[in-house]
């Protein structure tokens, strides 16, 4: 397999690139007239064996078989962080009713009161017998009113919590959605572009295998695959899929 060396390129460079180890530049030698690993330019051809290629590409393939599973593993994390997203928003619209609802029970307790004050000042200007009698009931419908606002206003007050609480779990659990979601389309694009190179690295080995010795101008760009997935695997395995599970 013939890969056409850039600007730049160094034989460890070009091992770590496409077989993952940059101390196999000395088997190259074998296969190649370099003897130095910094003295090689820009469109010369570097010569990997199949066997070397073949090795790596099994590597990949592997790898690439975590990454599918780690994108599953993300997929059904973001399925369960969507329904505890909508159970969080379904129990802040019934704290909000409930709020609404209590603030109009207060609110009536409140004209309640208002009008029981009223009539007891009209009852204590008229001085009479009856009025007295009227007075204590009057004294204990205030009471009771008040009694009554005193329980509504601690309600709201645990209401008021708990819906502050929810709002909070929403959104963490709306940061944590749009996190699994920027994780999975960067795993998915390096997924999708890691399966069409591996490929076409298998469409190049095939043909060499069949005999066919070209040198194909994309061969360097079709196998860089192999460095995002040595660079990137183990961040996602750590990270993206390991590390969520702590949370």
């Amino acid at each position: 397999m013939l890969i056409t060396i850039e600007k730049g390129d160094t034989l460890w460079d070009l091992c770590q690139e496409h077989l993952e180890d940059p101390l196999q530049w000395r088997e190259l030698s074998k296969y190649n007239d370099f003897t130095n690993p910094h003295l090689i330019y820009p469109g010369e051809t570097l010569r990997i064996p199949l066997a070397m290629a073949k090795d790596a590409l099994d590597g990949a393939e592997e790898k690439l078989t975590m990454q599918q599973e780690g994108l599953e593993e993300l997929k059904v994390e973001l399925a369960e962080s969507e329904a505890t997203r909508d159970k969080l928003e379904a129990e802040i619209g019934g704290l909000n009713q409930s709020m609404s609802k209590l603030k109009g029970q207060l609110k009536d307790l409140e004209d309640s009161l208002k009008s029981q004050k009223e009539l007891m000042m009209a009852v204590t200007e008229s001085g009479n017998e009856i009025a007295s009698g009227v007075k204590k009931s009057l004294e204990a419908t205030k009471t009771s009113i008040l009694n009554d606002i005193a329980h509504l206003d601690e309600h709201l007050e645990g209401v008021d919590t708990m819906l502050e609480d929810r709002k909070m779990k929403a959104e963490a659990t709306h940061a944590l959605i749009e996190a699994i979601q920027a994780d999975a389309k960067m795993l998915l694009t390096q997924v999708e572009t890691n399966q069409k190179a591996i490929n076409e690295v298998k469409m190049m080995l095939e043909d060499a295998n069949k005999g066919i010795h070209e040198e194909l101008s994309t061969s360097k760009r079709a196998l860089v695959f192999l460095t995002t997935v040595a660079a990137g695997i183990g961040w996602f395995a750590l990270s993206t899929i390991g590390g969520r599970s702590g949370e």
